[in-house]
């Protein structure tokens, strides 16, 4: 059974159905409110001063997408090959309707979050759809935390979604799910342990191949609970400086019944 970054090679196809109710309008118009009221930079590290925006686990590459049309230069790293090739197909056929738009090409690189590499600082740096919670050790959140403090440019955001134990727990917990499509039909057996505050959802998707038949791929994805004392733990010997936890697409505090909470952080001076 593939797990985790080969379970999204197979994914790839029908990633961005999956994330449906996910609103990229909505999610770029909210991290440039936030950008623009709580970072502190002066200029931006783009073309001709443009803000550069880094989004890590950037999946087809949507959200890049749409930062782009909003005046941010992006880089978008993921591990997924698959998905990679998704995000250029989207560019393209994005470019193809928007002739005469003068628009820097995002930058997609293959690369694990965990231990990204850049050849320069980035503005404003960006974590969504639950991506820091794949990561399901410690060690590789907290090597993140100090690529991004490594990275960020001082007065930059890092804004990222967590999912909350309650989403894990009760939304998925102990379900089965399915999903017909078109083309592809997904279902998954979800199950919560508590004892390592974990998700696990096995996956079966058939695709439909052109000769009629269907193609099933077995997938394993987990996700690990962490809480925001363990974020606060993690960013205390960084220059970085956790400004507020709140219910997605608002500044209202954090809820406990909330699906994700979008932490705020800020890169400070050293």
């Amino acid at each position: 059974m593939a797990e985790n970054s080969q379970a999204y090679e197979a994914l790839a196809q029908v990633y961005d159905r999956l994330q449906s109710d996910h609103d990229v309008s909505a999610w770029s118009d909210y991290l440039i409110r936030l950008d623009r009221r709580f970072s502190r930079r002066t200029t931006g590290d783009g073309r001709d001063g443009r803000p550069l925006l880094l989004d890590l686990g950037c999946g087809t590459g949507r959200f890049c997408l749409a930062m782009t049309r909003q005046g941010y230069d992006c880089i978008g790293i993921d591990q997924s090959p698959a998905m990679l090739e998704q995000a250029g197909n989207c560019w393209q056929a994005m470019m193809a309707a928007e002739t005469g738009a003068d628009w820097a090409p995002p930058l997609f690189l293959l690369q694990d979050i965990s231990r990204f590499e850049l050849y320069g600082t980035v503005d404003l740096i960006v974590c969504l759809l639950d991506t820091v919670n794949h990561l399901t050790q410690r060690e590789q959140v907290r090597q993140l935390f100090a690529l991004c403090a490594n990275y960020l440019n001082p007065g930059g955001l890092l804004v990222f979604d967590a999912a909350t134990r309650y989403h894990l727990e009760t939304e998925l917990g102990h379900q089965v799910f399915y999903q017909d499509m078109d083309e592809q039909t997904l279902l998954w057996q979800n199950s919560w342990q508590a004892g390592r505050l974990t998700s696990r959802s096995e996956m079966i998707l058939f695709s439909r191949q052109p000769d009629g038949l269907y193609q099933r791929h077995d997938l394993l994805v987990r996700e690990r609970f962490y809480d925001q004392m363990f974020f606060e733990s993690l960013i205390e010997p960084l220059p970085l400086r956790l400004l507020g936890c709140f219910s997605p697409l608002t500044l209202q505090p954090a809820r406990e019944k909330d699906s994700r909470h979008v932490y705020m952080i800020r890169r400070e001076a050293i």
